[in-house]
């Protein structure tokens, strides 16, 4: 192939990007909990590098999603959506105790009901 880009590397790759922009993940912090180099994770992303089926399992873990979804593109739509709040609220609040929840939950109940107020 010599320096020939896969498509589907490609793919994956703007996939992943995307996961990662949606859970308001930076490069550093996926590369940080899928144990990768930052640096290869942004190659990852552009393309230029395959990666293997365990570190492609290894990112998707990091992204909270299943290995098959960095498979799934939508051939129509080169940027995805922004994630909606709710979304981004609920990827912070996985991993939390149930008590940690709780306190979120009513701190933006507190929020919500001073701004009411007004």
């Amino acid at each position: 192939m010599g320096g020939c880009v896969s498509n589907i590397a490609v793919l994956v790759g703007e996939k992943i990007r995307a996961l990662r922009q949606s859970r308001g993940l930076s490069q550093e912090k996926l590369a940080f909990k899928s144990g990768l180099n930052t640096s290869y994770l942004g190659q990852v992303e552009r393309g230029e590098k395959s990666p293997t089926i365990v570190t492609l399992d290894k990112i998707a873990t990091a992204l909270d999603t299943r290995l098959d979804e960095l498979f799934h593109f939508d051939h129509g739509t080169a940027i995805e959506a922004e994630p909606s709040y709710a979304d981004k609220i609920l990827f912070e609040l996985r991993g939390r105790t149930e008590e940690e929840k709780k306190a979120v939950y009513e701190f933006v109940k507190q929020v919500l009901w001073f701004r009411d107020k007004k």
